[in-house]
């Protein structure tokens, strides 16, 4: 059973904080719960896992703040990363 870390109330993202096998339990402690889930993906050390399902162009949410948007629906258990997250932020202004 691995263990991943809610860094904000409002995230709905956790970081996983070992290697993560397809089908593993995941257990993420929060203020007052705890949550089980299993891993969709292998998810490496350091990654973030979704906590429950989002749609796409849903705000992902890690530290309390949008730090992209689903491209995709995303399930809970998934492995959130570049091929399913997209952020604009410092895209915003045309290179002159």
């Amino acid at each position: 059973m691995a263990k991943a870390l809610k860094i904000n109330p409002r995230d709905n993202v956790a970081v996983v904080l070992a290697d993560v096998r397809p089908g593993e339990e995941i257990v993420v402690t929060t203020e007052g719960e705890t949550v089980r889930l299993a891993a969709r993906q292998a998810i490496a050390f350091g990654h973030k896992i979704a906590l429950a399902e989002l749609h796409a162009d849903q705000p992902i949410i890690k530290y309390g703040e949008e730090i992209g948007r689903a491209q995709t629906e995303i399930g809970a258990g998934d492995w959130i990363h570049l091929h399913n997250l997209t952020c604009r932020r410092g895209h915003e202004h045309p290179a002159q």
